[in-house]
C-alpha cells in the first residue's frame, strides 16, 4: 500500500508543493496539496507486471524500474506481452481519453509535457525539460530537443500548442477541455519554449500538462487528419500503434527513436479485450494473461493464491456513485432524490461489494481529503438508511400511487457498479419505486456515459465511478458539479447551482491552502445536501501480474497509473 502517513500528510495540505522544480530560477505557488485518485488501468500479458513510472532520461526517481537493480539495461530488451482488458477503447485519441480502458492504451502512445512521478507524486520532466511558474498566470515550458514523433518528424513548440489547442475545439468534444478553461492564449517564444497565460489564478493548472488533456501531436497531422487521429494516432510516446482490431485487441510496437534513451524495454504489447472478469481472471492463473486489473471483489481471494501471481492493492480514492439525471421527472425534484438515498442501504452496498477494500462513502471526496463532509456537517445527516423517512418524503412529494414511480438504471457488467445496482433495485422496491437495470457491456456502457451529449436521450439514472484527475479536490467537484460542465463534459448530472458555481470559482483561483480547504466544505457540503446523485463507497484499486515480468513496485496512488506509460518500464525477467 502507499505509505499511509504520506498520503495523510499531503491529503491535509501542509504547505507542500506537489511541484518539483529543478531549477533554482523557478517561482513557487503555494498551493492546496489535497490527493485524490483515477482508477487505476494497467492489466497485462504473457508473462507481465508493470511500472507506472516516469522521469527524465537521466533516470531519476520518476523513471525507476523495479526488479533486480543488478539487471543491465541491455538484458532488459526484448518480449512482448498480452494484456487482458475489460473493454474496447473509444478510441485511440489523447484528448477523449478518460476512462480506465482507453488510457491503458493512449498513455503508451501519446507523452504530454509533464508525468507524476512514483513514489512521491511529484510531477517531472517528460516532453518538457522545464518549467517555470513565472508568476500566478504565467508557465513557461521549455521543450526537449530531439523529440522524434512516430512519423519520424520533430516535435517543436508549434505541435504543442497545437495540440492543448485540439483538445480546447468544439471539432474534439473532449470531456477534458475544462482542463484548459483558464487558459487566455499560448505563445510560441521560440522554437522550443511555449508560454501559457492564464486570464486568472488556476490552483490546479500545474498538473494539466501531466494528463491526457495535453498530450502531444504533430501540428501537420492535426492540420490534415483533424480528428481522424483518433483512429491512426501519431504521438510520441513509447510505442506506436501496430493493429487495431476493434472490439478483439490492439497491438503496440516500440517507437525505436523513443527520446527516454534506451527505453521502452518491450518489442511490443497486445492488449486483448476480455469483457469477463472472470475470464481474465482464469486466463491469468493459465498463464494466456500475464496481467490485468479491475479484478472483481469475490475473485480477490482466488489471485491472491496463485503462486506464481503478484496481486496488489492501492487507496485509490475513487467514488462508485449513482447519477440522477436532474433534467428529467422524478429527479428534478431534490425532495426525491433525498428520498432515495435514505431507501438505499450504502452501508450495506459497500460490504456486499467490496467489503476491506473499500469505504463507505459520504460524498464524492473521500476521509482526508480537503473538503471532506461528515454526517455532522450536513443538514440531512448524510442520509443514513431510513427507508420510513424515505416513504415519508416521497408522500410529502406526492408519489403515493403503487408503484410510486419507474425509472431506468443503466450499469455495466462489472461487479463494482453490477452489484450496487442490482442491491438498490431491491432497495427502492422496498419502498414501492421500481428500478429496471439496463445492463450494457462496459464498452457501451463508455461510449454511453462520455458519448452522448443530450440530457433527453440520457438514462434517468447511472451508476458511475470517478475521481480526481491530479492531487487536489478540483478534479473532482469543478467536472462534476459546475454547471457549464454538462455533457460532452462531465456534470452527467446536470447540477447547476448558482452559490456552487461561484464557490467552485473562487476556491480554483485561490492559492490559499487554509481559504481553499474552506470553500472546498462548503461547496461539497450544498452539493451532498441536494443530492444530485448517491455516493455509495470508494474502493481500493487491485492489479495483478505474473512474476515473470519486472518494474512494477504498486506504491502508486491510482490517479497517477490513470497517466502514465506504465508499459516503457517493465521488462521480462530472466
Amino acid at each position: 500500500m502507499y505509505p499511509e502517513e504520506l498520503l495523510v500528510v499531503r491529503m491535509n495540505g501542509e504547505n507542500e508543493n506537489l511541484t518539483q522544480l529543478s531549477d533554482s530560477r523557478r517561482k513557487f505557488l503555494k498551493m492546496i496539496s489535497a490527493t485524490g485518485g483515477i482508477a487505476t488501468l494497467a492489466g497485462c500479458s504473457g508473462g507481465n507486471g508493470g511500472n507506472e513510472a516516469g522521469g527524465d532520461s537521466s533516470g531519476s526517481e520518476g523513471n525507476g524500474a523495479g526488479g533486480d537493480s543488478s539487471d543491465s539495461e541491455e538484458s532488459r530488451h526484448g518480449g512482448t506481452m498480452t494484456f487482458a482488458l475489460g473493454g474496447s477503447p473509444r478510441n485511440l485519441s489523447y484528448w477523449q481519453s478518460y476512462d480506465t480502458i482507453t488510457n491503458n492504451l493512449t498513455t503508451q502512445i501519446w507523452d504530454g509535457l509533464l508525468e507524476f512521478g512514483e513514489p512521491d507524486m511529484e510531477l517531472q520532466p517528460a516532453l518538457a525539460s522545464d518549467w517555470t511558474a513565472e508568476d500566478e498566470t504565467t508557465y513557461v515550458y521549455e521543450l526537449r530537443e530531439g523529440v522524434t514523433f512516430h512519423d519520424g518528424s520533430e516535435m517543436t513548440a508549434e505541435d504543442v500548442i497545437a495540440s492543448a489547442e485540439l483538445t480546447r475545439s468544439d471539432e474534439a468534444q473532449s470531456p477534458l477541455a475544462w482542463m484548459f478553461d483558464s487558459v487566455e492564449s499560448f505563445t510560441e517564444v521560440d522554437e522550443y519554449t511555449v508560454e501559457v497565460s492564464l486570464s486568472e489564478p488556476d490552483a490546479a493548472f500545474q498538473f494539466v500538462p501531466a494528463t491526457t488533456a495535453w498530450c502531444i501531436a504533430p501540428a501537420s497531422a492535426i492540420d490534415e487528419m483533424g480528428t481522424d487521429l483518433a483512429q491512426d494516432p501519431i504521438g510520441a510516446g513509447p510505442f506506436q500503434l501496430e493493429e487495431w482490431n476493434s472490439g478483439n485487441y490492439v497491438e503496440i510496437s516500440r517507437h525505436e527513436d523513443y527520446w527516454d534513451e534506451d527505453l521502452p524495454y518491450l518489442d511490443g504489447a497486445r492488449f486483448e479485450i476480455v469483457p469477463s472478469g472472470t475470464a481474465r481472471i482464469t486466463g491469468l492463473q493459465n498463464g494466456d494473461y500475464g496481467g490485468t486489473n479491475d479484478i472483481p471483489i469475490d475473485q480477490i481471494s482466488a489471485v491472491e493464491n496463485m503462486g506464481d501471481v503478484e496481486l496488489y492493492t492501492a487507496t485509490s480514492f475513487q467514488t462508485s456513485f449513482v447519477v440522477f439525471n436532474t433534467t428529467k421527472e422524478p429527479f428534478t425534484n431534490p425532495d426525491v432524490r433525498r428520498a432515495l438515498n435514505y431507501a438505499v442501504d450504502t452501508e450495506g452496498i459497500t460490504q456486499n461489494t467490496v467489503g476491506d477494500f473499500g469505504t463507505e462513502a459520504t460524498s464524492m471526496l473521500p476521509e482526508d481529503m480537503a473538503g471532506h463532509v461528515t454526517p455532522d456537517d450536513l443538514e440531512y445527516n448524510g442520509f443514513p438508511y431510513d427507508p420510513e423517512m424515505a416513504e415519508s418524503m416521497l408522500d410529502d412529494a406526492g408519489y403515493t400511487g403503487s408503484p410510486r414511480f419507474e425509472t431506468t438504471l443503466l450499469s455495466p457488467e462489472d461487479t463494482v457498479r453490477q452489484n450496487p445496482a442490482l442491491i438498490i433495485q431491491e432497495n427502492l422496491a422496498q419502498i414501492d419505486v421500481n428500478v429496471n437495470i439496463r445492463q450494457v457491456s462496459t464498452s457501451e456502457y463508455v461510449e454511453s456515459f462520455w458519448g452522448e451529449t443530450d440530457m433527453s436521450e440520457r438514462e434517468p439514472m447511472q451508476m458511475g465511478l470517478w475521481a480526481s484527475d491530479f492531487p487536489s479536490p478540483d478534479g473532482i467537484l469543478t467536472p462534476l458539479f459546475q454547471s457549464n460542465q454538462r455533457p460532452p463534459g462531465n456534470n452527467w448530472f446536470a447540477y447547476e447551482n448558482e452559490e456552487v458555481d461561484e464557490i467552485i470559482n473562487n476556491f480554483t483561483t485561490s492559492l490559499d491552502e487554509d481559504e481553499r480547504a474552506d470553500l472546498m466544505k462548503e461547496a461539497n457540503q450544498i452539493i451532498v445536501d441536494e443530492a444530485p446523485g448517491i455516493w455509495l463507497f470508494h474502493p481500493d484499486t487491485t492489479k495483478a501480474f505474473n512474476q515473470s515480468i519486472e518494474g512494477y513496485d504498486g506504491q502508486v496512488p491510482a490517479y497517477v497509473t490513470y497517466y502514465t506509460t506504465f508499459l516503457r518500464d517493465m521488462y521480462m525477467s530472466d
